[in-house]
């Protein structure tokens, strides 16, 4: 009996040991992480009907072996739209795992390489959530419970724009202006213990169903939008005033040829020296080829046939009128 009795607390101490055992390794490979400093901010219906969250948070190693463990953070139940981004190297975005537990979500991600010992991380962690209620008086509770020791923290929560009546408790004190024109409530807060939480519950009116600014997608159309509009309004200008100088220069041209249309030079006298001939028309000329004039010279010919190619040249007669009166001029000369 009393061996039996023995062997129970035998094996009851061995149990206690090993729960205390494993608890103080968890917490020792926990608390070598600290967050050293932290942005969280609680944005609702910013781009979508939810509540958009994102955390800066700098994590450093304040041990003095190096840290190869995992990074853990909790997330309300039926989170959605993960992002995880190393900060330290430039944006680059990572791959967590995600675990749905039965009161909340968690984001697991393994360090690639051991955090060395006084060595800093910058993180950011967004993800969307929505537990509002009501309408258009909306309420919803946010809260952060805390996986690391934080040194410090500074929380805004951001009034959705055409909301108003906004009321953030514990107190945040007065709205300050800030990001995009936003009207954003701020409170900081320090030494805050593993497992310590912090609730913030937060009211507003808003009836419009619209989010604070349009979601990505619709903001890279009308940016696409607005940078061609110009594009095409330009050019479209380009082409019309293309067109109208075209039309114009060619309304010159034909006024121009109009204008600088001589008649064709022919001797009225036939008497008189060639320096001193007249420009005579086409239908005056006909006039001047009867049989009462004197017949011209074969010298005078020639020199007509000159003056018509000239003018079909220059362009001040057609080549049906130049043909014509070719063969008259040849006509007299075979006469």
């Amino acid at each position: 009996m009393r061996q039996s009795k023995a062997k129970k607390y035998v094996f009851a101490l061995i149990m206690v040991l090993s729960l205390m055992i494993g608890t103080k390794t968890t917490f020792a490979e926990t608390s070598k992480l600290e967050i050293m400093n932290m942005d969280i901010n609680v944005m609702p219906e910013y781009d979508t009907p939810d509540i958009l969250l994102i955390y800066s948070v700098d994590f450093k190693n304040t041990s003095d072996q190096p840290y190869s463990g995992e990074f853990v953070w909790n997330l309300p139940k039926n989170s959605k739209r993960y992002t995880v981004a190393d900060k330290t190297k430039g944006d680059n975005h990572l791959e967590p795992t995600i675990k749905h537990n039965e009161k909340n979500d968690q984001i697991v991600w393994k360090f690639p390489t051991p955090l060395q010992p006084g060595e800093t991380k910058s993180l950011q962690i967004e993800y969307y959530y929505n537990n509002l209620e009501g309408g258009p008086d909306k309420t919803f509770v946010y809260e952060y419970i805390s996986e690391y020791p934080v040194a410090k923290a500074q929380v805004s929560v951001y009034q959705p724009k055409k909301a108003s009546n906004m009321v953030v408790t514990p107190d945040f004190g007065q709205a300050q202006t800030g990001y995009e024109g936003f009207s954003v409530y701020k409170k900081e807060l320090k030494d805050l213990k593993p497992g310590s939480n912090a609730q913030i519950k937060v009211s507003y009116t808003k009836s419009d169903p619209n989010p604070s600014v349009a979601p990505l997608s619709e903001q890279q159309v009308q940016s696409g939008l607005s940078t061609q509009s110009p594009q095409n309004k330009r050019t479209s200008s380009a082409v019309v005033l293309i067109f109208l100088a075209a039309f114009v220069g060619v309304l010159g041209l034909i006024i121009y040829k109009a204008m600088s249309r001589k008649p064709i030079p022919i001797h009225r006298n036939r008497k008189q020296e060639y320096e001193h001939e007249e420009f005579i028309t086409d239908e005056e000329f006909r006039k001047l080829q009867n049989p009462s004039n004197k017949q011209p010279s074969h010298k005078k010919l020639k020199a007509d046939k000159r003056k018509l190619r000239d003018a079909l040249l220059s362009g001040r007669i057609s080549e049906e009128t130049y043909h014509q009166l070719l063969a008259e001029l040849n006509e007299e000369e075979d006469s």
